[in-house]
């Protein structure tokens, strides 16, 4: 049975072993771009435990973002010794979010995670995505058919403001979206309080679209 990370100090502590074990095998520096419940713990808005770490992708030179199709060997086994000591599932650190980085994340998101940048030793250093960033993709993911009441309870919970969520609507209408796609992310945010970018949401129309 999955053990739950709890709180931010179950989370540093996991990142902090981590740490250790990369320092252990004499790895090159890691870095990596983290968000999800782990992330919001991270910044102390979310209450609720996580089974998981979700890495969104690996940060490279000049500042690039580079999607983990898998783990760097040392990173993995890193991974799986932390698992063993501190009696956590082998999939503890994913990367199963990075899937979002087809879709592009938030404009600025790099320079925005760097203020909540944090290093656990010589060899691994881990960014977690701003508040703003944060509230974005959990609208986004409250919208998932399998898991988003879990989400829109965090949403709940997160107490959007509406900067943040004309934020996440620029993010999201970006994108190639159907009809009804936007009609679903209006019913979420009416829901959750902001009624005036349901409406923006519900009647925005690409000039591709026919009336």
């Amino acid at each position: 049975m999955k053990r739950s990370l709890g709180t931010r100090t179950e989370i540093n502590r996991a990142l902090t072993e981590l740490g250790w074990q990369l320092a252990r095998l004499d790895a090159g520096e890691i870095r990596i771009l983290c968000g999800g419940a782990s992330g919001l713990c991270m910044l102390e808005i979310l209450s609720r435990s996580t089974l998981d770490v979700d890495a969104l992708g690996l940060l490279g030179r000049g500042g690039s973002l580079l999607r983990i199709r898998r783990f760097p060997d040392e990173l993995r086994a890193a991974v799986d010794r932390t698992a063993e000591v501190m009696g956590l599932d082998r999939d503890w650190l994913n990367a199963q979010a990075g899937a979002l980085l087809d879709l592009g994340l938030p404009k600025g998101v790099m320079a925005r995670s760097r203020k909540h940048r944090r290093n656990y030793g010589p060899c691994l250093t881990v960014q977690f995505l701003a508040r703003i960033d944060q509230a974005a993709l959990k609208l986004f993911a409250a919208m998932d058919p399998r898991s988003g009441q879990r989400h829109f309870r965090d949403l709940e919970e997160l107490k959007p403001t509406g900067r943040e969520m004309n934020h996440a609507i620029r993010w999201m209408l970006g994108w190639k979206t159907s009809a009804a796609f936007r009609q679903k992310l209006a019913e979420i945010l009416q829901v959750i309080g902001f009624p005036r970018q349901a409406r923006v949401v519900s009647t925005f129309r690409r000039p591709s679209e026919s009336c």
